[in-house]
């Protein structure tokens, strides 16, 4: 039986759960830019076999993330700050968009579940250490599925799936340890306004977020 065919786990096809634990890799730089990968490499550290690997690798060619030579190899794609911000240009409009979808049709399980995440999202002012970073990635990948399915708009949220890797990988290479708890407190303030349906605020601190984000990596650039 063709891999991708399989009973879901967990809510996700094999190929799904390929591409979620390999972005996850790439994005904490376990996958470092620059390394040289191979698909039975790839296979091996997600733990799945080559069909829904080699469909998950696809995605990550697709976004930029993997690039394949003819005849070398694959390779995990460099960290590029002009794509950085021209990704986080592009996320701006779309999250903002989003969010005010989000808190204008969110059903009333996922208002709750936002408001759960915001809570969430605020204990990890508190902590700190890779473990708590590690959690934090993980929230985030699930709120941004929240307000995706929330949203009820696949164009946006396809798009802004790479743009979203794109800049977390860079937020987690130049400033994770001293933004941890401002970047956790703008994604619970988003989260509550969509929890609360309220539209405006909720684009506003869609926009408020990025805007962090970008000032956090231009800083943590700078700062070498």
């Amino acid at each position: 039986m063709d891999q991708r065919l399989e009973t879901r786990k967990g809510g996700e096809t094999l190929a799904e759960r390929a591409y979620r634990l390999l972005e996850e890799r790439i994005v904490t730089l376990k996958l470092a830019p620059g390394a040289w990968v191979t698909e039975q490499e790839l296979a091996s550290q997600a733990g799945l076999g080559r069909t829904p690997v080699r469909e998950a690798v696809q995605k990550l060619i697709g976004e930029g993330l993997v690039i394949v030579y003819p005849r070398r190899g694959m390779l995990i794609s460099d960290i590029s700050p002009i794509d950085v911000f021209q990704a986080l240009d592009t996320r701006m409009a779309l999250e903002r968009l989003q969010a005010r979808d989000a808190a204008l049709r969110g059903k009333p399980a996922e208002r709750k579940m936002a408001l759960e995440y915001a809570g969430k999202m605020r204990s990890f002012c508190k902590s700190g250490g890779d473990a708590a970073i590690d959690d934090y990635l993980a929230m985030d990948n699930a709120a941004d599925a929240l307000l995706a399915t929330a949203a009820s708009n696949p164009f946006t949220s396809k798009a802004l799936q790479p743009l979203q890797s794109i800049s977390r990988r860079a937020w987690f290479r130049f400033c994770r340890d001293a933004d941890l708890a401002s970047a956790a407190t703008l994604h619970a303030d988003l989260l509550d306004a969509v929890a609360e349906a309220q539209a405006e605020r909720a684009a506003a601190a869609a926009g408020d977020l990025v805007e962090h984000v970008r000032d956090a990596i231009r800083a943590g650039l700078r700062a070498g």
